[in-house]
């Protein structure tokens, strides 16, 4: 049994070997690949000279910046032209005021329109000063009020009266002045008497009138134009305005 197997195996072993070596058809040869032609040959950077290597560095830089942008055109002379006219002849806007009274804004209206430009008028809250009022602050009663009083009129004091208004109740009022100066002479004069006055200012609620003018930079008047127009130490000022709130130009 042994040796059949054997001559079995060593058949086998034959016929595999006689079918390799003349029996299986031919295998293709491996090309290998020729080198490329017109190719330098791989340089490390190591091997490169000092010139080499930074003309390589130039060269990576150029590549990774982003092109110059296109120059911008300078503005036409007929565009800056135009730009210096449009500046030149912008409107102005300025306001006058306060005025005291509606018939003193009118006067001054008129006065800008002979000049040539717009106008218009608002109204504005405000108070007017009456004037300086000395008086001995509120004794603690009517009865001692009347005492202070009649004593002052003996020694030679006049226009005086107690107050009765629920702010002033029980004081003496010594007069109202249109001037400091003789409210400040009432004064000296009560407390040589021996007695403490008081002065203050008085104001009542009063509009107060402005105008708003609009037009060129030379259109516009100086505030001296109305200088007779002003009341007491109110005088008429000139101020910037906004020309969206004046009257548009004629």
């Amino acid at each position: 049994m042994m040796r059949l197997l054997f001559v079995m195996l060593l058949v086998t072993n034959v016929a595999v070997l006689i079918w390799f070596e003349w029996l299986s058809p031919p295998h293709p040869a491996l090309q290998v690949a020729s080198p490329l032609s017109n190719t330098k040959p791989l340089t490390l950077l190591a091997e490169l000279t000092p010139a080499e290597h930074q003309a390589l560095v130039k060269a990576a830089t150029s590549a990774a910046l982003p092109p110059p942008a296109p120059a911008a055109n300078p503005a036409s002379p007929a565009a800056a032209t135009v730009a210096v006219s449009a500046a030149v002849t912008a409107p102005v806007c300025v306001s006058y005021g306060p005025f005291p009274s509606t018939e003193a804004a009118q006067t001054g209206a008129a006065r800008l329109q002979k000049a040539g430009v717009s106008v218009s008028q608002r109204l504005v809250p405000g108070k007017v000063r009456l004037g300086y009022w000395v008086y001995l602050p509120p004794f603690s009663s009517r009865h001692e009020a009347e005492a202070a009083t009649t004593l002052l009129k003996q020694r030679g004091v006049k226009d005086l009266y107690v107050a009765r208004d629920e702010a002033n109740r029980n004081a003496i009022s010594l007069g109202v002045f249109n001037q400091r100066k003789g409210a400040e002479e009432r004064q000296q004069r009560i407390r040589k008497l021996g007695y403490h006055p008081v002065m203050t200012e008085r104001f009542r609620d009063a509009p107060r009138y402005w105008l708003d003018a609009r037009g060129g930079d030379g259109q516009l008047p100086p505030v001296s134009v109305f200088t007779d127009l002003g009341e007491g130490d109110a005088a008429v000022t000139r101020q910037p305005a906004a020309c969206g709130t004046v009257a548009p130009m004629r």
